[in-house]
C-alpha cells in the first residue's frame, strides 16, 4: 500500500509529490550467497598475492642484510674466564630494610 503525499518545496518554489513506501521495499541492498562469494573471492585473492609477496619481501631483507652487527657478536663463544678473577654473585643483593 503506497500513501502519496505533496509538499512544497523552498529551494525550488515547486510542489512535489512524495510517496511513502514501505521498509521492507526501501531496503537499500541484498545479502546473501552471492554477496558472501564475492567478498571470500576476494579475501582469497588479497592473501595469494600478500603471501609471495612477503615472501620475496623476506629473501630480498636477507640479501641485503644477511647478520645484523650484534648478532655475529652474541654467536661467538665467550672466552673462559682467568683463574685469579672471582666469580660474580648470581643474584644482586636484597636491598636493606
Amino acid at each position: 500500500m503506497t500513501h502519496t503525499e505533496t509538499r512544497w518545496e523552498k529551494s525550488d518554489q515547486k510542489l512535489h509529490a512524495e510517496e511513502q513506501i514501505s521498509p521492507l521495499k526501501a531496503r537499500q541492498g541484498r545479502t546473501g550467497r552471492r554477496i558472501l562469494t564475492v567478498l571470500v573471492a576476494a579475501l582469497v585473492l588479497a592473501f595469494l598475492i600478500w603471501i609471495p609477496v612477503e615472501i620475496w619481501g623476506q629473501r630480498q631483507a636477507n640479501d641485503v642484510a644477511p647478520q645484523q652487527p650484534g648478532q655475529a657478536m652474541q654467536s661467538q663463544v665467550p672466552a673462559a674466564p682467568a683463574q685469579n678473577a672471582s666469580p660474580a654473585p648470581a643474584q644482586p643483593a636484597a636491598p636493606a630494610q
